[in-house]
């Protein structure tokens, strides 16, 4: 993994100094480098706090609803904060300052006032309908506790927006770490929320943990603002409130930004409902499927998002351009690179999941029927790795000829989908919530074969060179998971997800060194196998 990470580095260096453009040569990967760290510093922290909630909380109903509850408080995050809007900022803002620096200025401050504003009435409103809900509505105490608890966290949205629109402005400055850091702050918080209300009965626990979790989101808001002034001053402008809310500038974000809540929103409409579904299956199961995407999400985070972000100005720049050839060369080079880390991921996550998911998790409340429930979700969310981190690759494509309409229609179909599958799936076939992973998994791959096809018929990108690449890398995978199996079989006889699939309890080491040294074993099989027959098929020169 060591030699694929060199070449995926090496990959986005390759991508920067190929571009004659104002950037210099090796900004694009200075900007992803630091992307990349900021993000890994937040996902340790992210991780360290999901293993304190797992061992405080387990998978209980409690923490099941309060998930649930943070999911439908920020269900407009990547609207009004991040996703569309930072789609829609950047551009605008960037066109602004070309030709008055004090302009842009003003219209990022006259944001923030009406961001600020508009908001502000939205979690005015939605708290107060919740809280009619829960003096007139009719709710069970499972969905009064999931009310009352997004009735406590609705406040933290409008910090979490605000932090959105402030990492755009960072990003337009090539200022990424500060962004990809800032929820280390927003862990550190919620990870002191949860030894703060450990000790106390699961409501009154799940109370406090939503207080700390708008404090959370404070924090994280709170990091960029030092930078922010920095940058402001910079275009003169003394005050962040400065300007008036809803002026020209503002108001003409809303045609693009109206494109870019179409397939952005189909995407938080799923998560949504993934929760619901997932509820519906098993009272654990929000908290079931949160465990298991915070793993599936890990090389996702790191390595998709950053190839992304490394990916979509050269693209620009070339279809601006109308240089077909480069704009394929970039393309078929990124997804390249996309197959060489994920799909050794998605055979690493299979078969190393359930022995993860035990050594992080599987302490304290979380308990052996927690590891198993997770350990499903986890491969039903893997099987769908691969097609998630190629929608980001193939998604900025689109963007950079101007076609909003391809991915927002590809994903809304794929929204209607992962619907209907959910309530066949957990009706009919008795997954559990991996039915949810599962539906999840297969709406993504249909997601990418739409995004694939259609960029096909614009632009032939998919040529014998790039299938026969992705077939070596198949290969390579496949014989080190071969090599995986077998030496852990032989070393200790069975193989606890053979166990999980057919129904047994699976049998895991009782010491936690011996659980860390088999997992090292087993993945420096993977990778040593999966490096040595790489070299043997030349990948390193692809």
């Amino acid at each position: 993994m060591l030699h694929l990470t060199y070449e995926f580095v090496k990959g986005l260096d390759m991508l920067s100094t190929s571009s004659t453009t104002l950037d210099s040569n090796r900004s694009i990967i200075h900007s992803a480098a630091r992307f990349f760290s900021g993000t890994m510093l937040s996902r340790v922290t992210g991780m360290l706090r999901d293993i304190c909630m797992a061992y405080a909380f387990g998978t209980q109903s409690g923490i099941a609803a309060l998930l649930v509850a943070f999911r439908f408080a920020h269900l407009l995050r990547r609207l009004l904060g991040e996703g569309a809007m930072q789609t829609a900022l950047i551009p605008h803002f960037e066109e602004l300052r070309k030709d008055d620096p004090h302009r842009a200025g003003n219209f990022f401050c006259d944001l923030t006032v009406t961001l600020t504003q508009l908001l502000a009435f939205i979690i005015v409103i939605v708290m107060g309908i919740l809280w009619g809900c829960l003096q007139w509505g009719n709710l069970d105490s499972g969905n009064a506790e999931i009310v009352w608890l997004t009735f406590l966290m609705m406040p933290s949205l409008l910090f979490i927006c605000l932090f959105g629109i402030n990492a755009s402005l960072m990003q337009c400055e090539k200022s990424f770490f500060i962004s990809s850091a800032a929820p280390v702050a927003f862990n550190l918080f919620w990870t002191i929320g949860i030894f703060a209300s450990a000790h106390l009965p699961s409501q009154q626990a799940m109370t406090v943990l939503s207080l700390f979790i708008i404090a959370a989101c404070f924090a994280q808001w709170s990091a960029t603002l030092p930078k922010v002034y920095d940058i402001l001053n910079t275009l003169n402008i003394k005050s962040l409130w400065k300007g008036v809310s809803y002026s020209s500038d503002v108001l003409r974000l809303a045609k693009p930004l109206a494109l870019g809540i179409i397939g952005i929103g189909a995407s938080q409409i799923n998560n949504a409902l993934d929760a619901i579904f997932a509820r519906w299956a098993d009272p654990e199961g929000p908290a079931i499927l949160w465990y298991a995407i915070r793993l599936q999400q890990l090389p996702l985070a790191l390595f998709g998002i950053a190839i992304a972000n490394a990916l979509l100005p050269p693209l620009a720049r070339a279809g601006k351009n109308n240089d077909t050839v480069q704009f394929t060369r970039f393309l078929n080079f990124s997804v390249n690179r996309t197959m060489a880390v994920m799909l050794p991921m998605t055979a690493g996550l299979l078969l190393l999941g359930d022995a993860c998911i035990q050594l992080v998790y599987g302490h304290g409340d979380f308990t052996l029927t927690s590891v198993v429930s997770t350990t499903l979700a986890l491969w039903g969310y893997t099987i769908g790795l691969f097609p998630m981190a190629m929608v980001l690759i193939l998604a900025p494509a689109f963007y950079a000829k101007g076609n909003y309409r391809t991915p927002s229609m590809a994903a809304v179909s794929a929204m209607i989908l992962n619907t209907i599958l959910n309530g066949v799936m957990i009706a009919f076939l008795g997954l559990g919530a991996a039915s949810v992973a599962i539906a999840t998994s297969i709406s993504s791959w249909v997601n990418f074969f739409w995004l694939g096809q259609q960029l096909n018929q614009d632009m032939p990108w998919v040529n014998q060179s790039l299938l026969a690449y992705g077939g070596k890398v198949l290969l390579a995978t496949a014989v080190a998971s071969f090599a995986t199996v077998c030496c852990h079989e032989w070393l200790w006889s069975s193989f606890p997800a053979w166990d999980i699939l057919r129904g047994t309890p699976p049998v895991y080491a009782s010491s936690l060194g011996h659980q860390i040294g088999v997992l090292l074993l087993d993945g420096s099989v993977f990778l040593s196998v999966l490096v040595g027959f790489g070299y043997l098929l030349r990948l390193q020169r692809h």
